[in-house]
């Protein structure tokens, strides 16, 4: 979400930014507790683009949106020669019960550099696939949609699901109208490739699977950090049977075709992120088995939304999502049920490409193939390089300006 709010430049502002700049390099949270130091509201530094008012907005900024708010270390803003630079020194990197940094997701970039990101997810992920698995998706978020027969005579849907990119919603509508067409008894869900986007589609995914019976449970609470109780308060966002963000073909308060399942199948990878993690989370939360198939999910339980100023795009982490049982840490990834690795030769949605072929195992026998791994061990797993991902990492959780 984009905020651009204009202010004139007045000599009291700019000693304004300077005072603060200076109270920056003395004060901070440090990691031992809230902070101490008092930081002029943002709002009042915005759009006042010298070096150093840029870093008075950040260090602003921070102090009032990121989750870590009072763990930032102390940081003197003097030898640094870039705003992006700065924004990247105050961020979190403490370890986390999982024994990762904590905060290996916040970004600044130039404007025109997030917006060319946004926008060109799709050629990244179809040159960076296998030769076997590569797809014209022509961008397309729901590359297939399948229906087949299992060897035990089940009805089985197959969706290849990429990104929840703005009008993805549209397409899994689609997808699931013909699914419920042919009232399909077990549905597979392809993420392997999907490395998030905006939350809206991931409650809209989940939705269809629910059924009506989920009907105003909790999808996911966003919590903000505790300076922010009414943005946390205010944050449920519940399932629905119902469009709650309107696209193009399906706009707000059109029907979903639900499919009411007891249980989902999901193939999953490390590219398998933040949005697409969603989806799995609430299911449980809610009660409904979902069976994981492939490799350890990438572990992202944050989101965030966009702040523009003087050029730069700021995306800091600012809320964790918690499914209805108050369940949101899983910063290591969601392990799978039966451990798989692909083979990168057969194409996807074939019956025989060993992922879907373990999912259809199970379906019919309740169990993973014989010799497949399951547990949290994660060293099976193909090393993912950040590079091929769909999306950069600050863009897997968004949140979209109606909400």
């Amino acid at each position: 979400m984009r905020s651009h709010p204009v202010h004139r430049r007045c000599p009291f502002a700019t000693l304004l930014a300077a005072a603060v700049l200076a109270l920056a390099g003395c004060g901070g949270g440090g990691g031992d507790g809230p902070a101490t130091t008092a930081f002029a509201p943002s709002a009042s530094l915005a759009n006042m683009c010298t070096l150093d008012e840029q870093k008075s907005f950040v260090r602003s900024y921070l102090d009032e949106v990121y989750l870590w708010y009072d763990e930032i270390p102390v940081v003197d803003p003097a030898p640094f020669t870039t705003v992006t630079s700065y924004f990247n020194a105050l961020l979190v990197k403490a370890l986390d019960a999982a024994g990762l940094p904590k905060d290996r997701f916040s970004a600044a970039l130039p404007v025109a550099v997030a917006d060319a990101q946004m926008s060109g997810a799709f050629g990244q992920l179809s040159s960076a696939l296998p030769a076997g698995q590569a797809l014209a998706v022509s961008g397309q978020s729901v590359a297939a949609t399948r229906v087949f027969t299992t060897p035990a005579g089940r009805k089985t849907g197959y969706v290849l699901f990429l990104d929840h990119h703005e009008g993805a919603q549209d397409e899994l509508i689609s997808a699931f109208r013909q699914l419920q067409g042919e009232q399909v008894a077990d549905l597979v869900l392809d993420l392997r490739y999907n490395s998030g986007g905006f939350l809206y589609v991931a409650l809209a995914a989940a939705s269809m699977v629910a059924g009506p019976s989920a009907e105003g449970q909790v999808f996911e609470q966003l919590r903000y950090n505790r300076k922010r109780t009414t943005d946390t308060a205010n944050s449920f966002v519940l399932f629905s049977s119902r469009v709650q963000f309107g696209e193009t073909a399906y706009p707000r308060g059109t029907l979903l075709p639900q499919l009411a399942l007891p249980r989902l199948y999901v193939l999953t990878s490390g590219m398998t992120c933040s949005s697409s993690e969603s989806i799995i989370n609430s299911l449980r939360g809610i009660g409904i088995e979902v069976v994981l198939v492939g490799q350890t999910t990438c572990g992202k339980p944050y989101g965030f939304q966009r702040k523009d100023n003087c050029g730069t795009a700021f995306f800091p982490v600012e809320f964790q999502g918690f499914n209805a049982r108050g369940f949101g840490d899983y910063t290591a990834g969601f392990a799978p049920t039966c451990r798989v690795a692909p083979d990168g030769t057969t194409p996807l949605g074939s019956p025989e490409e060993p992922l879907l072929a373990a999912a259809i195992t199970h379906i019919d026998t309740g169990s993973c193939p014989a010799g497949s791994a399951t547990g949290a061990k994660r060293a099976g797993d193909a090393t993912v390089d950040p590079a091929v991902l769909r999306r950069p990492p600050w863009a897997g959780r968004l949140l979209r300006g109606d909400r």
